[in-house]
């Protein structure tokens, strides 16, 4: 073959310019590698294709509460009366119930009037499989109790009330006393048997 020279500089030019192109080609590759990724934006991590950027807020003190009503003497001492309370929302209902009847305990935080002596110690809470829940107290809850017939049923039913409200596991209350069934509450209502919730002693105002 017969090279001219202006075959030879044509060639040249060619090579030249495929090498630059190869070398231009090498310098963006090697830069596209070298650069991080980028952040995933706030829309990018709430999105269903990046679950691991994803995350569940910890639960708080307020989102892990629930709110109950207590039932409480009223202000004129005729009926019963509602009071909402806040307590942790747990995943036992003895738990939860344990916690409803400390508050009934420390009494309203309103006008209504306490039904339960303050002195009063729950010991414990049992639930059984017929849905009768047995709450024992301390001596304290008869030894400081007012007596009569009418604080003696404010008493009962504040309590029976409050836990079959709240607490549809709960269908009948039986009270003890140091562990042990009691003939009365302090010689009117009948504690040897369980109540059932009985919500006409509650002001008809309230429930409407």
């Amino acid at each position: 073959m017969n090279w001219t020279p202006r075959i030879v500089l044509t060639a040249a030019v060619g090579i030249s310019a495929l090498l630059i192109a190869v070398a231009i080609f090498w310098q963006v590759d090697i830069r596209r590698a070298a650069t991080p990724a980028p952040a995933a934006t706030q829309e990018q991590a709430s999105s269903p294709e990046t679950p691991a950027l994803s995350r569940n807020p910890a639960p708080t003190e307020e989102g892990n509460q629930r709110e109950v009503t207590l039932f409480f003497l009223s202000s004129d001492g005729e009926d019963l009366a509602p009071e909402p309370r806040k307590i942790f929302l747990t995943s036992s209902v003895t738990d939860q119930a344990r916690q409803v009847i400390k508050e009934l305990i420390d009494g309203p935080q309103s006008a209504l009037l306490p039904t339960l002596p303050a002195s009063a110690e729950l010991r414990e809470v049992y639930l059984a499989s017929d849905h009768t829940a047995y709450v024992d107290f301390s001596r304290a809850f008869v030894d400081k109790h007012p007596g009569g017939s009418s604080a003696e049923i404010a008493t009962v039913f504040s309590l029976v009330d409050t836990l079959a409200y709240n607490f549809p596991e709960i269908r009948r209350v039986k009270i003890l006393v140091e562990g042990e069934e009691r003939p009365t509450l302090k010689e009117h209502l009948d504690l040897s048997r369980a109540y059932v919730a009985d919500m006409s002693l509650v002001s008809r105002q309230e429930r409407r």
